[in-house]
């Protein structure tokens, strides 16, 4: 205990022979709390030390360090320092390899058995509080006033900031130092345990970055287990060989307990980054808290010396002021709201209170480092959380591409922490780009140097305006409290005040100069500045040169006295050079060619990513080109306005176009759109009902409506299912860019996962579970007992029967297209009266009647039902109507209304033929084969119905026919997974076989997708109800293996995946038992019960 505790953190820059015979006393490189180098620890051979606390002025980190007296302090601030980072590493003593016993403190052994039990019973209150505080959301209880902790990460810190400042402060009353300095140690130790915090946070990352990706070895992964030594020689270097805290080597000295886990994990790992950010933002927020106390405390020093105002009346009154006063001066006494963190802080003082003796502040110190232990324990549970929410949104991607996501915190913290962005800072520490090596290269002769210089200006004054104010505090507090000590206090004078100061004091003691006004004022009239010639300024003659300019020192005659040239010669006189204007404009050309150098990277950045957006564009283009030949014209029709654009100019190629389509919605004499939506049917006559029919149609055009080209309706002059460039062009307008219907879909059938599904089941348990569900919901009285006979009746049997009831085809939905956009745009055009009916209706779930409502719109009719008034040359209004009708549909099989919806579609069915008369051929088959797919749908969704189902197979027979003749391989497909599903429901086995077999067929040369273990399922399902299991069985292993190249799915979909091959299994293992009771050999499986 009474060895010598040296420490760099507070040596000033420069070291001398005395600094270097402290350093050595203690047998090799001082300790150091947190410098900012890796050597920064004190050597004698080097000579030089860092500095390690950025905000201490220089004349207080000398005294604290040079001078005897006052070396104490020092040894104070390494022992709390110490006891801190041990509190910190055994938080997890228990589960991982003990560090309290190898932090270099008194062990609690020492300490006598009623010390240990007090010790014991406050580290349990610690704990519990602790634990209560970070395990309650203080915003469930109520409305959290201001100023107080909103969520349990800022709970846990104010507990944290209140014990950490209660222990420090009492430990430190139990050493020979001056309380006066108590808040200036707290705060050195604060920064140097964050720095040091701070540069194991970045190797932590950078380790768990190497030891779960496949960065380096192909065979880690996010469940790989490293030993515990790994993270133990991450936590050595840095606290004890970079920091020189005191802690014993662990590869030389066993833990007294090697823990419950033998190895660690991602869990420990991402706990131990949580841990190091709590601790960064704990020692930050403390050190605002002494800044606030020091600022504070200044000020009562200063009021000090006025006379007391008011004398105590008796003995009682002055001991309460007197307790009053210590209350408001004590550092250990924090203020908080929480009445129970208030006397857990007291009891912990009391508690140090009663160590007496040599050895009180080592004793002290083990105090410490067992409370911030219960603290730190009963921190462990918020961060095992947020380290259990952050693993889960890990994905085995992250690890492939070697690099995993950050845990992330609540908001409200996030915004609040110290270290926010730490994982970029710590990939920050990486070689530089090769742009960055290009740009140094490329630069002249002699710009390197000056660009440092200018770096290294900006970062100290960067330096200086984060630590200023923190240092100017401190410097005030300091003088305001006389510490630390120039000289050991004398006999015969005051600990504060030394025979030195006070002659000092007297000296410094002068009158102030008085300044004439008049003379002042007339001197700053007369004034006139020397502006350079680089600035516009006029040259300066060579005898009308100002006295008061800088060279005007320089030519002075005789009649200028001695005493004055000496004064403006003398450069002690001043600081620094006078700057003059030429400086300036040296200055200015020199930012200015910064800045242009730096627009240079910008812009060369700027034209890499064009171009490599350009590249890419290109390639996906040509991709979708191949893949959709119907855009071909579209792009011939661009090519051919970027080769007009680029003879005539691109503003009056484009610019100039759209000025004129925007002029032709003003009303004219002549009326454009007439001949646009003119039908081939009809030929406008030329008298008074032309003029009738123009304006008609110029009424009905309403502003941002765009027409439609000429090849309109059944006789337009394109092809029967090809979309010319201006169709298309005047479509994608009308649907901002949207082009989905007129391209296959996606073979990701099924969406992957995302986290936010349910958890899987195993099969078996949520089999059980909903045949339990469905057996509880029958109609049966409550509180009637069941009979033996219903007990059994109800007891499930897995046999094969009950597996091939329970094994269902997987539904594919077919989605509405737009089904907002779509609304809105028919509520736009529906009068302001028939609006609110419209919404009415709708709320009512009375969609006929909306459709109904539809006559009144105000382009015409959009009544679809009704297609003899249905308005002429309005296509994608009428597609608009028929999506709504869609989405309408779904609604009402959402809320049970499956009559409503059956009734919709036939009728748009039966009228589609009529409706779709003015659609260009190809989207008219786009829309057909749409319509017709949804009517499958709601046959699938509605079995009883006996009419729609009789027609289902004529709707898949006509969605098909359209499907192939777009070549839409993926909605043909999925429309024969429909078409079966509907077969199977009706119990037509063999034809819903088949149709999934044709879709099978139809994917055989295509990639690996969602939609291929859906035919494979599929497959399965149908040949187990058909009673062949060999089949069954053996579709069952191909989806399998297909679902294992794939990555992961969604939870919902992979329910329905297990629990069929969990049935089809155990309809295998059972499948000898069900032959021999329904005697049938192996031959006849699959024709009996007429399969």
């Amino acid at each position: 205990p009474s060895r010598l505790y040296p420490c760099a953190a507070l040596a000033p820059t420069a070291v001398s022979s005395r600094e270097a015979r402290v350093g050595g006393r203690s047998g090799g490189p001082a300790p150091t709390l947190g410098a900012h180098s890796s050597s920064a620890g004190l050597s004698p051979s080097s000579g030089l030390s860092a500095m390690a606390i950025p905000w201490m002025p220089r004349e207080i980190s000398s005294r604290l360090y040079e001078k005897e007296h006052e070396l104490d302090n020092v040894r104070t601030t390494y022992l709390m320092s110490t006891a801190f980072i041990g509190g910190f590493l055994g938080r997890e003593d228990g589960r991982r390899p003990t560090w309290f016993n190898r932090v270099k403190l008194m062990p609690v052994s020492t300490l006598t058995p009623d010390l240990q039990e007090h010790l014991a019973n406050t580290c349990h209150v610690v704990c519990m509080k602790t634990r209560q505080e970070v395990m309650s959301e203080p915003t469930k209880r109520g409305l959290v006033p201001e100023g107080r902790p909103a969520t349990g990460w800022q709970a846990g810190l104010l507990c944290g900031r209140v014990l950490w400042r209660t222990l420090f402060a009492s430990a430190a009353a139990k050493a020979n130092i001056n309380k006066c300095g108590s808040p200036v140690l707290y705060m050195a130790a604060c920064q140097s345990l964050m720095v040091s915090m701070r540069k194991l946070l970045t190797q932590v990352w950078l380790e768990v970055q190497l030891q779960y990706t496949s960065k380096i070895s192909k065979y880690r992964n996010i469940k790989s287990r490293p030993g515990w030594s790994v993270l133990e020689g991450l936590q050595f270097k840095n606290f004890c060989e970079k920091s020189g805290f005191g802690l014993f080597d662990p590869e030389k000295t066993p833990p007294s307990s090697a823990g419950s886990k033998p190895a660690s994990d991602l869990q420990d790992y991402l706990e131990e980054v949580l841990a190091l950010r709590f601790a960064i933002d704990l020692l930050t927020l403390a050190m605002k808290d002494a800044e606030e106390f020091i600022d504070l405390q200044t000020k009562r020093l200063q009021r000090k010396a006025l006379p007391r105002q008011r004398v105590p009346g008796d003995a009682v009154e002055a001991e309460l002021m007197a307790l009053k006063e210590k209350s408001v001066d004590s550092f250990a006494m924090m203020w908080t709201d929480d009445a129970e963190l208030r006397g857990i802080a007291s009891l912990a003082s009391r508690l140090m209170d009663g160590l007496e003796g040599p050895s009180a502040v080592h004793f002290a110190a083990t105090f410490t480092g067992q409370i911030l232990l219960a603290m730190w324990k009963g921190v462990q549970p918020m961060l095992a959380h947020h380290a259990s929410v952050g693993i889960a949104r890990i994905a085995e991607s992250h690890a492939v591409i070697g690099s995993l996501p950050s845990p992330a915190l609540d908001d409200r913290d996030a915004d609040k922490s110290q270290t926010a962005v730490f994982d970029r800072i710590a990939l920050s520490y990486g070689p530089p780009s090769r742009d960055c090596k290009e740009l140094v290269m490329a630069l002249p002769r002699g710009v390197l140097g000056c660009i440092v210089k200018v770096q290294a200006r900006f970062r100290g004054t960067l330096f200086r305006t984060r630590n200023f104010q923190r240092t100017r505090a401190v410097a005030a507090y300091c003088k305001a409290a006389r510490w630390p000590q120039l000289q050991a206090p004398m006999e015969g004078y005051d600990d504060e005040e030394t025979a030195d100061s006070k002659k000092d004091k007297r000296r410094t003691k002068k009158k102030p100069k008085k300044v004439d006004a008049t003379k002042l004022k007339e001197e700053i009239e007369d004034f006139k500045p020397n502006v350079s010639k680089y600035l516009g300024g006029e040259p300066s003659k060579g005898g009308s040169r100002d006295p008061s300019s800088p060279s005007a020192t320089r030519t002075k005659g005789f009649g200028a006295t001695a005493g004055s040239t000496m004064a403006d010669m003398n450069p002690d006189r001043r600081l620094w050079p006078l700057p003059t204007a030429d400086h300036r404009a040296c200055a200015d050309l020199f930012a200015l060619y910064m800045y242009n150098m730096y627009r240079r990277r910008e812009l060369t950045n700027m034209w890499a990513t064009l171009c490599g957006s350009y590249e890419r564009g290109m390639d996906v283009y040509a991709e979708l080109l191949s893949k959709n030949p119907a855009l071909k014209p579209m792009l011939d029709s661009i090519a051919a306005q970027l080769k007009r654009g680029s003879v005539v100019g691109y503003d009056k190629a484009f610019i100039a176009k759209q000025r004129k389509e925007s002029d032709s919605n003003a009303p004219s004499s002549r009326n454009p759109a007439s001949d646009i939506f003119s039908s081939s049917r009809t030929k406008p006559s030329k008298g008074l009902g032309a003029t009738q029919e123009s304006a008609d149609t110029q009424r009905t055009i309403r502003p941002g409506m765009t027409p439609l080209p000429k090849d309109v309706g059944q006789s337009g002059d394109a092809a029967k299912d090809d979309m010319t460039g201006e169709y298309l062009t005047t479509y994608l307008k009308e649907m901002d860019g949207d082009d989905s219907q007129f391209k296959d879909i996606s073979a990701s059938v099924i969406p992957l996962s995302t986290g936010t599904s349910p958890p899987r089941k195993p099969p078996h348990e949520y089999i059980l579970e909903a045949e339990l569900a469905s057996q509880k919901s029958d109609s049966r009285p409550e509180g009637m007992p069941l009979t033996e006979a219903e007990k059994a009746a109800r007891k499930v049997k897995p046999d094969v029967p009950f597996c091939m009831k329970r094994v269902k085809p997987i539904w594919l939905p077919i989605k509405a297209h737009r089904f907002a956009a779509y609304r809105a745009k028919v509520l736009q055009l529906l009068p302001p009266r028939i609006l609110q009916q419209y919404v009415d209706f709708e709320k009512q779930g009375q969609y006929l009647a909306c459709i109904k409502l539809l006559e009144s719109a105000t382009p015409g009719s959009l009544n679809v039902l009704s297609p003899a008034t249905l308005v002429g040359n309005k296509p994608l209004l009428v597609e608009t109507v028929l999506q709504l009708i869609v989405g309408y549909s779904g609604l009402c099989l959402k809320n049970n209304q499956g009559n409503i919806a059956v009734k919709l579609i036939t009728q748009v069915i039966d009228n589609m033929s009529l409706a779709l008369r003015d659609l260009h051929p190809g989207h008219r088959t786009v829309l057909e084969a749409y319509l017709y797919d949804t009517a499958l749908s709601i046959a699938y969704y509605m079995p009883n119905d006996i009419s729609l189902s009789d027609r289902s197979e004529a709707f898949f027979q006509q969605a098909s026919e359209r499907y192939l003749r777009l070549e839409h391989t993926n909605r043909y497909c999925k429309c024969c997974l429909r078409a079966a599903a509907v077969l199977h429901g009706q119990g037509h086995l063999s034809e819903a076989e088949y149709y999934t077999q044709q879709a099978l067929n139809k994917l055989s040369d295509a990639p690996v997708s969602s939609l291929l273990v859906v035919c494979y399922h599929n497959l399965a399902v149908h040949t187990l109800v058909q009673q062949r299991l060999a089949d069954s069985v053996a579709h069952v292993r191909a989806y399998v293996a297909l679902l294992r190249q794939l990555p992961k799915l969604g939870n919902t979909w992979m329910q329905q995946v297990d629990n069929t091959q969990w049935l089809i299994l155990k309809a295998q293992e059972m499948w000898p038992q069900y032959q021999q009771q329904q005697g049938m050999r192996d031959s006849q499986a699959g024709v009996k019960f007429g399969h």
